[in-house]
């Protein structure tokens, strides 16, 4: 066809000033994809192109992404023919399998380019940005930008800096110097900790060259790494180490970023296991893993799907509950890894015992220690104008006691994690009230303030509020109020609070002048005396939040605007970059999630909206729908 190549792409400029766009011509055959595994990319290609499950791809999107090579070629026109899918930006949230280690279609590979003979100092900055995001044999295409010194002084491990490509500069600064500057989006911390910029902060760094027979290289170059947003998308994975909360019962979250090697996954998540929860989380956890212990052999292969897993001697000294706890931490870690099925543990050549588990645990085993720390599927409630309902599409029936009452005081509701209680303010927001779902089960005070809001119960039948003054919880068992401290927010003031099911973070919503910022902070038990502390930011979007909740262990629902858009959904993935959203019906003032449960929507005007096959659909006629939390 005239003006198509003959894998069916239209001719002409792409966004990448490629020699084609990459859309389809009209009437033309469906360009076929290349299925060759990453690893058989020709050598000769290095520094060309980046294999990214199928598509070939040049090195940092975030800069001069082009596609390199005579298109001529029929391989590389029907490579290029390839790329053509797009990418969602909103729509409902779900959680998907993770990317498989050991599954080379979808590996996402960035191929780095060595250094061009002549190349100017600019080019030689750009080239070493570039190639930073190719982690392959320790950096060793990115380390021939640099000079023998500055190789081996250059540690790549102690921080990513990643920046938003849209901004980048990079100009020469006298003969041998370049300065680099772009907005700055996170840091990605040596344990793997993703931690989010200020909003408006700018990365700029300083590079100085010299001449290393007859070429320009780096003699001086910044700690760690600088990489885009894109390149960080392709080049990292968010994982999840588990670690237990302080009763030993519920399994707790340590989200990390590790580079998307493709292998070694299982080694990775069991060697970072081993040595601890980030420092960030630690003072909120425990670990059932001896201090000390380590691999005795420092690799978890998995054979015939099964990671195998030798640990050294001291831990057969261990009870039978640390051994359960222990092996609960590892099977669910490891459950990230899709090709394995089963977990076989060992200590000093002996098979390790675990009560009521075969030598080779299910990757399904210990359910009891689920994160989520709540049944799935579990049926919401909501206040209505005949008292505290199950939200059902059909029918709304009202909960027992005092609280499915018409003449139920709550114009708030929160629910225990254990479904028999519930809990919320009068109408003038100055009395905390709790009823049992029992028969005859009647309303009792709780505690009574100014200002209070945002009722939320913690895994132990605590409750947990704000008020004028500060946070406050009581626990299920005393009639007295305890103030909580709040370290960290400066001038800022707690409006809102959202307990995890696992006990162990919280998240606030903080104001500051008019705007409501949404931070995670960890909660600190010493002795009878509780903390919120540590408190950061989880995600640079949302410019004003109205409410939030937790919809999984790791993900948090979040009504709120960015900048002077609409109202909108937010799903933010704790620990990284991932934020989708989904326009929220007008005059929302709620959101309500829990796992693998729809997402709730309280509106103003009286009624609670499902998002459901990609739209919000009218439940009942009612307001402040809650799920357990």
């Amino acid at each position: 066809m005239l003006g198509c190549t003959e894998a069916g792409s239209r001719r002409g400029e792409s966004p990448g000033r490629g020699p084609t766009s990459c859309s389809p011509c009209p009437s033309s055959p469906a360009p076929r994809r290349a299925v060759f595994p990453s690893r058989s990319i020709p050598r000769e290609w290095r520094g060309l192109t980046a294999w990214v499950g199928g598509c070939v791809m040049s090195g940092a999107e975030s800069r001069r992404r082009r596609l390199v090579g005579p298109c001529c070629t029929l391989v590389l026109s029907a490579l290029l023919a390839a790329c053509g899918a797009t990418i969602p930006e909103s729509g409902p949230i779900v959680e998907g399998p993770v990317v498989g280690a050991g599954s080379d279609n979808q590996v996402i590979r960035v191929i780095a380019r060595p250094p061009t003979p002549g190349a100017t100092p600019v080019e030689i900055v750009n080239g070493f940005l570039e190639a930073s995001a190719s982690y392959d044999d320790d950096y060793a295409i990115a380390r021939e930008y640099l000079t023998a010194g500055a190789s081996v002084g250059w540690d790549p491990g102690v921080e990513t800096r990643i920046y938003d490509g849209a901004g980048v500069k990079v100009e020469p600064d006298g003969f041998d110097r370049v300065t680099f500057s772009a907005p700055l989006l996170g840091r990605i911390d040596g344990e793997g900790s993703y931690l989010v910029a200020d909003a408006g902060e700018t990365g700029r760094s300083d590079f100085r060259l010299v001449l290393d027979s007859g070429e320009w290289r780096i003699i001086s170059v910044p700690t760690g790494l600088l990489l885009s947003r894109g390149d960080v998308e392709r080049s990292y994975r968010t994982v999840n180490l588990y670690f237990l909360d302080p009763q030993f019962t519920t399994l707790v979250p340590d989200p990390i970023s590790v580079p998307n090697s493709g292998s070694g996954l299982a080694t990775t998540l069991v060697r970072r296991l081993l040595e601890g929860p980030t420092e960030w989380l630690a003072p909120a956890v425990r670990t059932a893993v001896p201090n000390g212990v380590s691999l005795a052999i420092d690799s978890v292969p998995v054979v015939n799907g099964v990671a195998e897993i030798s640990l050294d001697p001291r831990v057969l000294t261990t009870d039978q509950s640390t051994r359960a706890a222990m092996s609960a931490q590892i099977v669910w870690t490891l459950r990230q890894v899709p090709e394995v099925t089963g977990v076989s543990i060992t200590a000093g050549g002996v098979s390790l015992a675990v009560p009521g588990q075969p030598s080779v645990q299910s990757r399904d085993s210990w359910p009891a220690y689920d994160p989520n720390a709540m049944t799935p599927n579990t049926a919401p409630l909501a206040l209505s104008a005949r008292g505290v309902v199950q939200v059902e599409a059909a029918y709304s029936a009202p909960v027992a006691g005092a609280a499915g009452r018409s003449d139920q005081p709550l114009s708030t509701l929160a629910v225990a994690l254990d479904e028999q209680r519930v809990a919320g303010f009068d109408k003038e927001r100055v009395t905390l009230l709790e009823a049992p779902l029992i028969d005859g089960g009647a309303f009792r005070v709780r505690a009574q303030g100014a200002g209070m809001a945002s009722a939320s119960f913690g895994p132990d039948g605590a409750l947990w509020w704000v008020e004028s003054k500060g946070v406050r919880t009581i626990s299920a068992t005393s009639n007295t109020v305890q103030p909580v401290a709040v370290e960290g927010i400066g001038t800022g003031r707690v409006v809102g609070i959202a307990i995890a099911r696992d006990g162990t973070r919280a998240a606030l919503l903080i104001r500051r002048g008019p705007q409501v910022e949404l931070n995670l902070v960890r909660i600190e038990r010493r002795g009878d005396s509780l903390r919120l502390t540590a408190p950061r930011r989880v995600e640079a979007r949302i410019s004003s939040t109205v409410d939030v909740a937790w919809a999984s262990a790791d993900q948090l629902a979040v009504l709120g605007t960015e900048g002077a858009g609409p109202l909108e959904v937010f799903t933010v993935r704790i620990g990284a970059q991932s934020v989708r959203s989904v326009v929220a019906p007008a005059k929302s003032v709620t959101v309500a999630a829990a796992p693998v449960s729809t997402m709730l929507a309280g509106v103003s005007d009286g009624s609670v909206l499902a998002y459901d096959a990609l739209a919000w659909q009218q439940l009942m006629t009612g307001w402040s729908p809650a799920y357990p939390g």
